[in-house]
């Protein structure tokens, strides 16, 4: 990570959000931003995924189901934490 402050504007406030589906696309943006890792084409993949405190990848649910639209709505690819069932 940066070894600065690092502030998320998550516009609009009236669409709510919940749960940390965001986590794991939060924190890829952070690293792709500060150059930590290259992804070039990361807007052509949908990234949901849970983080824990210790930066461990949590299950999600519904994965199946978010890879089956992203694919419908002509996504490359799905890049998730890991599956609950």
């Amino acid at each position: 990570m940066p070894g600065k402050k690092i502030t998320i504007n998550m516009a609009p406030a009236d669409l709510r959000k919940e749960g940390s589906a965001y986590d794991l696309t939060l924190a890829i943006g952070i690293l792709v931003a500060s150059a930590q890792i290259k992804a070039d084409e990361i807007d052509k993949y949908v990234i949901m995924g849970e983080l824990s405190l210790d930066g461990g990848l949590q299950p999600i649910l519904g994965a199946l189901l978010i890879a089956i639209k992203a694919k419908e709505e002509g996504f490359k690819g799905f890049i998730q934490s890991e599956f609950k069932n």
